[in-house]
């Protein structure tokens, strides 16, 4: 994993995917995380194709080609963490329940890798 002295921005090599770009913040600045985004994505294709001259792999019917079968297509996925904490007296099936109906996924405390929901 490489990060900046922020750890706001981050890129894992070799994980679930051949390359998984992160970034994020605490707040609600939804907008400037996307900015750094685009940015840091921007910034590793050219210093990929600089070094090998190849780009990303992207097929025309299925999008950008990575390691994981579930990230077929953009290649991005987007978390919100947010505290709900009227829910916990309504335990986590209702809360799932309610998720469900939105078309959420509820994730732990860790987002995908676990943790309390």
């Amino acid at each position: 994993i490489f990060h900046n002295d922020k750890k706001t921005f981050l890129i894992w090599v070799n994980e679930e995917d051949q390359l998984r770009i992160i970034s994020m913040e605490n707040g609600g600045d939804v907008k400037g995380v996307f900015d750094r985004l685009a940015r840091g994505i921007k910034a590793v294709q050219d210093s990929v194709k600089k070094e090998s001259g190849k780009d990303f792999c992207l097929d025309e019917k299925y999008g950008y080609i990575h390691s994981c079968p579930t990230n077929l297509g953009t290649g991005m996925r987007a978390s919100v963490h947010i505290d709900l904490p009227g829910w916990t007296k309504h335990g986590v099936d209702k809360l799932k329940a309610r998720c469900e109906e939105l078309h959420l996924q509820p994730r732990g405390t860790r987002g995908e890798s676990g943790g309390q929901t």
